[in-house]
């Protein structure tokens, strides 16, 4: 009981130590409950029932991840841990001077861990539980679900989750400082604050060799995936990761000596105020920690680049998703009507639908895919090196083309007589086209020329998707059509309609029927020229909503997951590194009073050296961030995605929360400590 008691008294005695810790424990249990626990809440029960597999996926993607996010948070508190110890090693030599055993030291500290594991499990759940109630109402929002009837709902498999995993990092840490007390002598723990820690580089010379090609070796490798990443072969793409990854190491272990030397020079800025003391104050933590700020910078970059991609995707998908459904269904039929394809399987097309168009599409032999980009088919075959360049092209009329804009709630199309355009919304093949277009590539149609009538594609769909990838069609003036020497073959039909019955759970039971009948022709078969080709594609409006709300549900979800548990932990280390070196310049402060520094010059000294300590890491994996969203934005282009200004708003709006958060509490927990 005396144990438990002065185990309890060491915990109330170092609170302003255990501050940033307990804060980091209790996050961390809340957010590991809080998403472990999305898949039992009441509302995703609601939404698996409704048949949407986006729920389950979600659940197992999670679960796949906390493995993750669970040794994560171990070894950020494992490194917490050893800071905390290393401060208290002159306590527990005290102790062992007085007469008390290594085994009761060792005791002590496992009834500390005790108190601090269950306090910390207990708050953070009950927070955790609370906050996953407001997830839920998130998720309600984002899979437009109905929350009548919400419940408050406690997950015990996710407690269960959330107590084992915590259980097995405090057992970690407790074998850790058992071993700890163990393996150092009197001695050793009286004299602990008195030990310099070792430098990584003494040597100036070799400092800023090193630090020059580090950063010539990061510069090179940023640039090579910054502006060529999408080029790289499979070998050099993996070698720029290496080299920057050993390069940021090499960079931090560097650094220290390189900005000894380099602002000492700078008399006049090193020698006003206390930028001398700030220096070496910056560049001592460096050298001692220059291993854990070049994870950090890693960690952070990895954390940046979550959050702006997967904010920039969510973002995408929703403005995607608000014009790409304007009717309930679309069908491409290939090689038939689409109205006969239907009949043939009895769908009664004119009771199912209170409004459809089935408009026809045309091919000819004088037009290919590769003959509408001109001159610029060489240099658009080596992106698309697999596409049939010689296969025809789809071709509709202006006017059917027209009255399918004015369903779609777009503008009209404006043609002359000798005049085409081409629809297309696949953002990586429409510079090509525009180029052709640009240029003024002309279509011979058998003694008939047709000229561009748009010096751009129309970015445009004709079959509702939840992504930017059709491949297009040419439009051309009915007349052209019409005109027997032009070559032109009915292909097959495009059909878009609205259901008659109207209302959620109707057009559910209509997509479910109408994909029932239509299922066997949309199985392929081989064509005559080898070539496999589906009698029928469907698109239905609520699939696509379904599965764009779902990718963007799952998205959001993992970004904050894993961002937030990964900017949490970098920001909780460099926090408890400072406040650490804060406790070791105490005396420092205290000589600067005697020689006359005031008040504010010593707050400006420790605001600027804070700073510095959390600044830096976030600058310089900004820039490898920077770096990496090139490379990603490169891959999405594909899918349309260009733009990612929402994601890098949304991700500084985050930084600035939690990362701001850290930086504010430990420059005030900073100050406490050196009294000033």
């Amino acid at each position: 009981m005396k144990l438990f008691s002065l185990a309890l008294k060491n915990i109330k005695k170092c609170r302003g130590d255990y501050s940033i810790y307990f804060f980091t424990l209790i996050v961390g249990v809340a957010i590991f409950y809080m998403f472990n626990a999305i898949g039992s809440q009441e509302v995703m029960q609601r939404i698996a029932r409704s048949g949407n597999e986006n729920v389950q996926r979600l659940r197992s993607l999670i679960g796949v991840v906390s493995v993750m996010v669970a040794f994560v948070l171990g070894l950020l508190i494992i490194y917490a841990n050893n800071f905390l110890i290393k401060r208290r090693k002159k306590e527990f030599g005290i102790y062992m001077l007085l007469g008390m055993g290594k085994k009761k030291v060792s005791r002590i500290l496992i009834c500390e861990t005790c108190l601090v594991g269950l306090i910390s499990l207990g708050v953070g759940l009950i927070a955790g539980i609370f906050g996953s109630q407001f997830l839920s109402i998130l998720v309600c929002r984002m899979f437009e679900v109905d929350v009548t009837g919400f419940m408050f709902v406690i997950s015990g498999r996710a407690i269960l989750m959330t107590i084992i995993s915590f259980l097995v990092i405090f057992l970690v840490i407790m074998l850790f400082n058992t071993g700890t007390v163990a393996k150092n002598n009197l001695i050793d723990l009286i004299r602990a604050e008195k030990k310099n820690e070792k430098h990584i580089l003494k040597n100036k010379t070799l400092s800023v060799v090193l630090f020059v090609i580090s950063c010539a070796a990061l510069a090179t490798v940023l640039c090579l995936m910054g502006f060529f990443g999408n080029r790289l072969e499979m070998i050099p793409f993996f070698s720029c990761i290496a080299v920057g990854i050993v390069g940021t190491f090499l960079l931090f272990w560097s650094a220290a000596g390189f900005l000894q030397e380099a602002l000492g020079r700078a008399g006049s800025f090193y020698r006003k105020d206390l930028n001398s003391f700030v220096v070496r104050q910056f560049t001592g933590n460096i050298n001692t920690s220059a291993s854990s700020l070049a994870l950090i910078t890693l960690i952070l970059f990895v954390a940046l680049t979550f959050f702006s991609t997967g904010f920039s995707i969510r973002t995408y998908l929703n403005k995607r998703l608000g014009n790409a459904t304007p009717v309930d269904v679309t069908m491409f039929a290939e090689g038939a009507d689409a109205l006969d394809l239907m009949a043939q399987q009895n769908v009664e097309v004119d009771e199912m639908f209170d409004f459809y168009l089935n408009l026809p599409f045309y091919t000819s032999k004088y037009i290919t895919i590769g003959g509408t980009l001109g001159e610029f088919k060489d240099k658009a075959a080596q992106t698309f090196r697999a596409a049939r360049w010689d296969a025809r092209e789809n071709v509709m009329k202006l006017s059917d083309y027209n009255a399918l804009e004015r369903k779609y709630g777009r503008d009209e199309l404006k043609l002359d007589d000798d005049q085409y355009a081409i629809v297309c919304d696949f953002d990586l093949l429409n510079p090509f086209n525009e180029e052709a277009l640009k240029a003024g590539t002309k279509i011979d149609l058998g003694g008939r020329v047709l000229s561009p009538g748009y010096d751009k594609p129309i970015e445009e769909y004709i079959m509702m998707s939840g992504m930017t990838a059709y491949l297009g069609c040419l439009v051309v003036p009915d007349a052209v059509v019409e005109d027997a020497d032009c070559g032109f073959i009915k292909e097959g039909s495009v059909f878009a309609g609205d259901y008659r019955e109207k209302g959620r759970e109707i057009s559910y039971a209509l997509d479910e029927e109408l994909s029932e009948k239509l299922r066997i022709l949309s199985e392929p078969v081989i064509r005559e020229d080898g070539r496999k080709s589906y009698p029928l594609t469907m698109t239905l409006k609520n699939e696509i909503k379904d599965n764009s709300v779902g990718t963007s549900v799952i998205v959001v979800f993992l970004v904050l997951y894993i961002g937030i548990v990964f900017v949490i932990a970098c920001a909780a280390i460099i926090a408890l590194k400072v406040l650490s070196d804060s406790i070791d310049s105490i005396r420092k402060y205290e000589i600067l009073t005697r020689i006359g520094a005031d008040g504010q010059m010593k707050r400006k000294a420790l605001f600027a050296q804070v700073m510095m300590n959390f600044l830096i890491p976030l600058c310089i994996a900004s820039v490898y961030t920077w770096s990496g969203l090139s490379y990603i934005k490169g891959l999405l282009r594909a899918f349309g995605m260009v733009k990612m200004g929402a994601g890098i708003v949304m991700t500084t709006v985050i930084m600035l929360i939690i990362y701001g958060g850290y930086f504010i509490t430990t420059y005030e927990g900073c100050k406490r400590i050196v009294k000033v």
